[in-house]
């Protein structure tokens, strides 16, 4: 072999190995989320940085990656026509041609595309400092190699784009940095949420029996629909005797139906429906399933036969996506900021969310705010008692009969600051 097959081949080696690294790094940067390529460069991860700021532009990644491979195509295609038509002729050389090309596809492309999808966080991080490397050093060629079309294009075209090599991501792209940030902390919200949702329970999401609207079997047409007008709510447990006997579910749209005939019995008993019941324990991911083609309510049954709360479809679905509200419910905050800087918190309010909220590790027998407060207390508390735990300052703040409604909490840190003060 001369100097110059030497020369042509070493370059053949280098234009194949700088094609595979384009197509890695084209292959894993649209295999990962835009907010996962984020966090990997913010926690600091080996070749992160070099990865966000490929997947800030694809469009360039892409267009080095197009006049990578168009060169190292055009020298195999040249050195395999040589060697093949200096062996058996024309057929030799186009035979030679195919092969080349071929196992050029094969190692330069499919192979490395085929590793990014089975690890793409792994290979993109690992080829993403040579893949920049080559963008800026290739990409301002493409782009001069480009202009031309671009201003042939624009001579025919309504309006003038940036380039030949726009991916969907950046056609798409008409928000702006904060507003993609945000769509990203969405995402995310939701993803987590999902994950959430997946180890909840029944009792976790349920409306509990205190604060169930219910109608008895025995209620004339007319007080139940009074009682729907005023609550706002479709669908009502039909009880007998306590809300521990549930009998059935009256659906305002069945009232309504016989009302408009004239044919409504004088109780609301015989136009109910059969009630579906579900255990506290019950996990809301399988619970979802079936009310989508059962029911949209049910009635939570406790251990001992009686009736703990009930759920509701859209009880499931607000696990996932926050609170629904409709033309009838009052957007009453969860938490609400004092002016002293404490926060005042409905009871109902999961421990969960309250360790969230101040990192703390309550594990308590309760589920909500309200029972964490009882169960610390001993008692049924009053309206300003004080309870402590996991350095927070739990005040009652309104009670309703026996049930605790609202909570002030304050971190006992910065209580001891302000009497330091």
């Amino acid at each position: 072999m001369g100097a110059a097959g030497l020369v042509s081949s070493s370059l053949l080696l280098v234009l194949a190995g700088t094609s595979g690294v384009m197509s890695a790094a084209e292959a894993s940067i649209g295999l990962l989320a835009r907010g996962r390529i984020r966090r990997l460069a913010e926690s600091g991860r080996r070749g992160g940085t070099e990865l966000d700021a490929l997947a800030e532009h694809p469009g360039r990644v892409a267009a080095a990656g197009a006049l990578v491979r168009g060169a190292t195509y055009a020298l195999a295609g040249l050195g395999a026509c040589t060697v093949g038509r200096d062996a058996a002729g024309p057929a030799g050389a186009v035979v030679a041609l195919a092969v080349g090309t071929g196992i050029v596809y094969s190692l330069a492309e499919a192979l490395p595309r085929s590793i990014a999808v089975h690890g793409p966080e792994r290979v993109g991080l690992v080829v993403a400092p040579a893949a920049r490397a080559v963008v800026a050093t290739v990409h301002p060629v493409a782009h001069l190699l480009a202009v031309a079309w671009m201003r042939a294009v624009g001579l025919i075209a309504e309006q003038r784009f940036a380039g030949p090599w726009v991916t969907e991501e950046e056609y798409r792209a008409v928000v702006t940095e904060d507003e993609e940030a945000a769509k990203d902390e969405a995402e995310e919200a939701i993803i987590d949420a999902v994950a959430e949702f997946t180890t909840k329970v029944v009792r976790e999401v349920m409306v509990p029996r205190t604060d169930m609207v219910c109608v008895a079997d025995d209620a004339p047409v007319g007080e139940a629909l009074a009682v729907i007008e005023r609550s706002g709510f479709s669908r009502l447990p039909v009880y007998h005797g306590s809300v521990d006997d549930v009998r059935g579910v009256l659906y305002a749209k069945d009232l309504l139906v016989c009302l408009g005939k004239g044919e409504c019995p004088s109780t609301v008993g015989p136009i109910a429906r059969p009630p579906y019941f579900v255990p506290e324990t019950k996990p809301i991911e399988e619970l979802l399933v079936e009310m989508r083609t059962k029911t949209h309510i049910a009635i939570v049954a406790d251990e001992y036969g009686g009736t703990a709360g009930l759920v509701t479809i859209e009880d499931l679905l607000e696990e996932i996506v926050g609170e629904i509200f409709d033309e009838y419910d009052v957007a009453e905050p969860t938490v609400r900021t004092l002016a002293d800087g404490r926060y005042s918190i409905d009871a109902r309010m999961p421990v969960d969310d309250l360790n969230e909220m101040f990192g703390t590790d309550i594990e308590p027998q309760a589920d909500s705010v309200g029972g964490l407060v009882v169960e610390v207390a001993g008692h049924i508390p009053s309206v300003g008692e004080v309870v402590e735990v996991e350095g927070l300052l739990l005040t009652v703040d309104a009670i309703d009969r026996d049930r605790v409604r609202r909570v002030v909490v304050e971190p006992v840190r910065a209580k001891e600051e302000e009497n330091d003060a």
